[in-house]
């Protein structure tokens, strides 16, 4: 048995070691009886008392005191095996062995004793260093629990550490320790519910109930259920405004009850965990208000958008049927067409207008779910461009190169993403300048391009353009735009896979990027 079980032991049984210690001590001794005077032995008895205070402590020291004098008294001074002694002097002896025996043991043994708590001080301050530390970097509460629990494990050694959180309705849920079928324990529910509702902790404490700081307090198990003893600590987790769980720390392997400074320890890491589950309840809370703050926003800049999206068009177009309806109005056949195709114009901003809200908001709910096939891209563009008017038809210029590969995604949807990109880039350049379309395959998957010569996008905004409603530094160029298209562009980019950016175009312009992944795409010989 090593030094350091042997001292556990010392530690877990004080008295039956100071009694075993200087029985065998005695029993080494006594073959050397005749070789040493009866004033050597008491010097060795001495020792052996000091061992005793420095393994168990100052009260064993006092039975060990009183053992060796018993023991030096009968088996090292005449006659031998009684408790009488022939020289009246001896007497004189034993008491002086008998006192300082005992100041021995008690100096040795308090000396042990502050070292122990030094040692022990020492080790509960760097616990809660470490949590202090961790606790700061963590945002999980299970990370959290399985961190505080695990410092508890490395300093107590207990049989368990369990994490029970609260939550606002007061029902209790285990984060952190399973137990085993084999560790039902009938009254542990009973105990937990009971710290939950009061607030205080249970542990077995000297007194029947202790102060540990403020309002806190420590309550045996048996002034709960009577005739109950146990070795474990249940703790509230306190914060400012109510107990956010509970721990749970088994007794100890040793066996050794817990003491009351070593269940402040525990409360002080409980009331760290409580700070902790509060904290990041009201970040929770913050972050929920900032959402409903930006929902609002968010509302607010929808309604702002559509009213004015939806207005305009149809305030010049009751303008117009108005004044055709005129009566007084002498109207030709030419100024008719020309005041119907304005109609048709308007009309068909409002049908753009609601079909890139409708479009946006399938697609942030994610209500829409692609319906993916195997196309040729130069299929979906040409799809695109004829649909384009024809003076915004001839401005495009397509520059595909042979043997592209298939692609799968949606017809409809991939179609209508190019088509915002590529009104983007007729709607941003200059009249009569050219928008090219190109294709490629290269190692990141498929990269499609579509290139302006228009003022460009700055650095400072190219990521911004893919917030809905945003309005760049251009935008007076497009003043019916709504800041949908390519915030809807990005978003069927992602459900495909892909993604879509954007670049500086050479000399001038824009230069937007879309990358469709190598999964979605297959040679025309596979």
């Amino acid at each position: 048995m090593g030094y350091k079980k042997i001292r556990q032991w010392a530690e877990s049984h004080p008295y039956l070691f100071a009694a075993a210690f200087v029985s065998t001590s005695t029993l080494l001794f006594l073959p050397g009886r005749d070789l040493l005077g009866k004033g050597h032995w008491a010097l060795l008895y001495l020792l052996v008392i000091s061992i005793v205070a420095s393994a168990a402590g100052s009260r064993p020291s006092l039975a060990a005191a009183v053992a060796s004098f018993l023991a030096w008294n009968v088996f090292f001074l005449p006659p031998y095996n009684t408790f009488h002694v022939d020289d009246p002097k001896d007497w004189i002896s034993l008491g002086v062995f008998l006192v300082v025996g005992i100041l021995i043991g008690l100096t040795s043994g308090r000396l042990r004793e502050r070292e122990t708590m030094a040692v022990s001080q020492e080790r509960e301050m760097a616990l809660l260093n470490r949590l202090t530390g961790r606790l700061i970097a963590i945002h999980s509460s299970l990370e959290m629990a399985e961190t505080l629990c695990t410092a508890i494990e490395g300093v107590f050694s207990p049989e368990f550490v369990r994490f029970h959180v609260l939550g606002a309705d007061g029902k209790r849920t285990q984060l952190f320790g399973m137990k085993t079928e084999l560790e039902i324990d009938p009254l542990e529910d009973d105990f937990l519910d009971w710290v939950a509702e009061k607030g205080k902790a249970v542990a077995s404490s000297r007194r029947e109930e202790q102060r540990v700081s403020g309002s806190e307090e420590i309550v045996r198990h048996s002034s709960i259920f009577r005739s109950v003893s146990r070795n474990d600590v249940f703790l509230p987790v306190p914060s400012s405004s109510r107990i956010e769980g509970i721990l749970h720390v088994g007794g100890r392997r040793s066996r050794k009850p817990y003491s009351l400074n070593e269940v402040q320890l525990l409360f002080a890491a409980a009331r760290m965990a409580g700070t902790f589950l509060e904290r990041k309840r009201l970040d929770e809370a913050a972050r929920q208000a900032e959402t409903l703050k930006e929902g609002d926003k968010l509302k607010s800049a929808i309604f702002s958008s559509v009213s004015h999206e939806l207005k305009t068009p149809l305030s010049s177009m009751t303008a117009t049927v108005s004044g055709l309806l005129d009566e007084r109005a002498d109207l030709g056949t030419e100024t008719v067409r020309r005041e119907l195709g304005s109609i048709q114009k308007d009309l068909d901003r409002l049908t753009h207008s609601i079909s890139s809200l409708l479009d946006l908001s399938r697609l942030a709910a994610e209500a829409w779910h692609p319906d993916l096939q195997w196309v040729e891209p130069g299929e979906i563009l040409g799809w695109v461009v004829y649909r384009l008017d024809r003076h915004d038809r001839e401005r495009v210029r397509m520059e595909l190169p042979e043997g592209l590969p298939l692609v799968q995604v949606d017809f409809q949807q991939w179609g209508r993403m190019l088509m915002h990109v590529i009104e983007n880039a007729l709607a941003y350049s200059p009249p009569g300048s050219p928008v090219v379309v190109s294709t490629k395959k290269t190692s990141e998957g498929l990269e499609t391009w579509i290139s302006d010569e228009g003022p460009g996008i700055p650095d400072g905004e190219k990521e911004k353009a893919f917030i809905k409603f945003y309005r760049g530094s251009f935008s007076n160029l497009l003043p019916g735009g709504t800041g949908l298209g390519l915030p809807i562009a990005r978003e069927i980019a992602r459900v495909h896979g892909g993604e879509i950016r954007l670049e500086n175009n050479s000399p001038k312009g824009t230069r937007v990027v879309i990358v469709l992944p190598p999964e979605r795409i297959r040679d025309m010989k596979e």
